[in-house]
């Protein structure tokens, strides 16, 4: 006594209109779920993680630069010898993403205010000389 060809299509019916029933629910509670945890979440105020991670990145941002150091400056300049240089480098400096300071927020306006400190801090450790190192350098502009 088992199920015949109608059985199946019934069963497959039910179950297909369950599945429809239960989805067309869950889209908009869904939705509605993720746009509230987005709202709470993302939000720029205190104590939430967005702001947290907004005020102060995880991670530290490097800038490392290498510069053509000319060997031979005054034969170029005087016999127009082919340029002789070395490569000189890393020299490393820790730049932006600095915490923010001074943060005060508007809750009539909703905006915040803050001061990003701009600005580059050598990092001796990561760089083969120091900031007094002098190269001669080729000015392409002339």
């Amino acid at each position: 006594m088992g199920c015949d060809r109608n059985c199946g299509l019934i069963a497959g019916a039910v179950i297909g209109a369950v599945l429809a029933v239960f989805g067309g629910i869950l889209m908009p509670v869904g939705d509605m779920l993720i746009e509230k945890t987005i709202k709470r979440e993302v939000v720029l105020e205190e104590g939430t993680t967005a702001f947290k991670n907004w005020v102060k990145t995880g991670t530290t941002v490097y800038r490392q630069f290498w510069i053509f150091d000319v060997q031979n400056p005054d034969d170029v300049a005087k016999n127009s010898s082919k340029i002789k240089v070395k490569q000189r480098g890393p020299y490393t400096y820790r730049v932006r993403y600095l915490a923010k300071e001074n943060i005060t927020q508007d809750p009539e306006d909703h905006t915040v205010s803050f001061v990003q400190p701009n600005g580059a801090i050598f990092e001796p450790s990561l760089s083969v000389g120091t900031e007094d190192d002098n190269f001669t350098v080729l000015n392409l502009a002339v």
